[in-house]
C-alpha cells in the first residue's frame, strides 16, 4: 500500500509540473521529501536550450537570495565559535563604516539596518554585467543616507548581506566561498553547491509564450554574500536534513525565529517565517527558486528554475498540497485580449510599491500598442492585457496586475499580494 500511495503521489506531482512546463511556465528541477525519504525528484525542460542539455535533479541553478540563509548560518557558526555576537555593532568588525556604532550584525541579518539596497538603485542594471570587487559594492552604498534609524523598522536590503560577507572573511581568515565550502557544503556532501558559475550550471532565460531567450548577463561578483550561490535540489535536501550538524539547537532557533514582521510577513535570519513553515526564496537575473520546510509534517519542497519568470511559487504550493493530500489546481493557459491605446494611456506613469518593507519604483509606459513595465533593478518587460483592467507580466516569477479605479495597482506577485500607488 505504501508503494501504491508513493506512486500516486509521484504521478500527480509529475503531471502538475509537466503541465507548467508544457505551458512554458517552468524549466528547472523539483524535489519533495518527507524526512530523509524523497517522495519525488525530477528535472524539466533544458539547462541549456541552445544545446538541448536537459535539466535533472543534479543540475546546478543560481539560487539568488536563498544565499542569505547560508550567510546567516555562517554568522551563527562564528558566534558559536566565540568570534562575534550578533548584538555586536558592526564597528567592532568593520572599523570606519558609517554609523557603525549604531548598526549591529542583528540589524544586517534582519534587514533593519536602514542601509539602502544597492540592487534597486537606478544604475545597477547598467553595471551588473561588470566584475566588481566587494569593496566597490560597499562603496556604492556606504555613504548613502540611512533610510531610517537602525532597528526602527525593516526594509529588505541586499547591502547588509554584502557587509556580512566581509565580516565572515575578516573573522575566518578565508574567502566567503571557501568558508561555506569548508563549514557547510563539505560536511553535508553538498558537492554541487558553491559560488555560481562553471560547468554544469544551468543557463538563465526569460520565457514569453513558451519561447525562451537568454537573460541579460549578470556577473556573479555583483551578488556576493547576498545572492551568489548555486545549488541543486538534491544538495538542498541534504542541507535541510543536515542543519542540526551545522548549528546547535539554540542557534537554529535563532535562525528560524521571526525577529521582525512587516507587511504581514515574519522574517528570521535570511528566511521568511510563518506558522509551521520556513521559506528561503531567491530571484536573480535568469533564475528563481524557493525551498520550504513544513515543520509539523517534516516536509521539504524545493523548486529551482532557470526561467526568471517561472511560476515557481505556485508550483511549490501545489506540490506541498499534493504531499499533504490537500486540494490543488492544474495550471491553464492565459488568454490575452486587445486593448485600445487610449485605455493603455490611463495606466502610464510612475508607481511605488512596498514589499518586505522595501520601497521600489515601477514605471509603466506605452510603446505603440503595448504597455511596458520596468521595476528598478529588473529588466523592462511587457504588460499583457487579460481584460481592460487586468494585466499579466513575467518578471521575477509571474505577476498579475489589476489597475483599480482609485489609481492604485493590486499585484499578485508570485503568490504575494502587493499594492502599488501612483506617484
Amino acid at each position: 500500500m505504501e508503494v501504491l500511495v508513493f506512486s500516486r503521489l509521484s504521478r500527480r506531482m509529475d503531471a502538475l509540473v509537466s503541465a507548467y512546463t508544457h505551458l512554458g511556465r517552468f524549466s528547472g528541477a523539483v524535489l519533495v521529501a518527507r524526512g530523509d525519504r524523497r517522495l519525488f525528484a525530477k528535472g524539466y525542460g533544458h539547462a541549456d536550450h541552445e544545446h538541448r542539455v536537459p535539466n535533472t535533479p543534479t543540475t546546478a541553478f543560481r539560487i539568488g537570495s536563498q544565499t542569505k540563509t547560508f550567510t546567516a548560518i555562517a554568522i551563527l557558526q562564528l558566534q558559536e565559535q566565540g568570534r562575534l555576537r550578533v548584538t555586536d555593532p558592526i564597528a567592532h568588525h568593520l572599523p570606519g563604516y558609517p554609523h557603525g556604532g549604531q548598526i549591529t550584525l542583528h540589524h544586517l541579518l534582519t534587514n533593519t539596518s536602514g542601509i539602502p539596497d544597492y540592487v534597486t538603485t537606478d544604475g545597477f542594471t547598467g553595471v551588473m554585467g561588470t566584475p566588481r570587487a566587494r569593496r566597490q559594492l560597499i562603496d556604492d552604498f556606504k555613504d548613502r543616507p540611512l533610510l531610517f534609524e537602525p532597528g526602527a523598522r525593516m526594509s529588505y536590503s541586499n547591502s547588509g548581506w554584502i557587509l556580512l560577507g566581509e565580516v565572515i572573511e575578516r573573522l575566518s581568515g578565508t574567502t566567503y566561498g571557501e568558508y561555506l565550502r569548508q563549514h557547510i557544503f563539505a560536511p553535508l556532501a553538498m558537492d554541487r553547491s558553491g559560488l555560481a558559475g562553471g560547468a554544469g550550471t544551468a543557463v538563465g532565460y526569460m520565457s514569453v509564450d513558451g519561447r525562451v531567450t537568454r537573460a541579460p548577463y549578470l556577473d556573479n561578483s555583483n551578488q556576493d554574500a547576498a545572492g551568489a550561490l548555486h545549488s541543486t535540489v538534491e544538495d538542498l535536501h541534504r542541507w535541510n536534513r543536515g542543519l542540526p550538524r551545522l548549528l546547535r539547537r539554540e542557534s537554529l532557533a535563532e535562525l528560524f525565529r521571526p525577529h521582525v514582521e512587516t507587511d504581514g510577513t515574519g522574517y528570521g535570519y535570511g528566511c521568511v517565517v510563518s506558522a509551521g513553515r520556513v521559506e528561503s526564496a531567491g530571484g536573480t537575473i535568469g533564475f528563481v527558486s524557493v525551498s520550504a520546510r513544513y515543520r509539523h509534517d517534516d516536509l521539504f519542497v524545493t523548486v529551482l528554475s532557470n526561467i526568471e519568470n517561472a511560476a515557481f511559487s505556485e508550483i511549490e504550493s501545489a506540490l506541498s498540497a499534493i504531499a499533504c493530500g490537500e486540494p490543488y489546481e492544474l495550471p491553464s493557459r492565459r488568454v490575452f485580449v486587445a486593448i485600445t491605446p487610449d485605455i493603455l494611456d490611463r495606466y502610464t506613469g510612475r508607481y511605488t510599491m512596498r514589499y518586505m518593507g522595501r520601497t521600489s519604483t515601477m514605471d509603466v509606459t506605452r510603446e505603440g500598442e503595448r504597455l511596458m513595465v520596468e521595476v528598478h533593478g529588473l529588466v523592462r518587460t511587457e504588460l499583457r492585457p487579460m481584460s481592460e483592467t487586468r494585466f499579466f507580466a513575467r518578471m521575477k516569477g509571474e505577476v498579475e496586475l489589476d489597475f483599480l479605479a482609485n489609481g492604485e495597482i493590486a499585484l499578485n506577485w508570485a503568490g504575494r499580494e502587493v499594492t502599488a500607488r501612483s506617484v
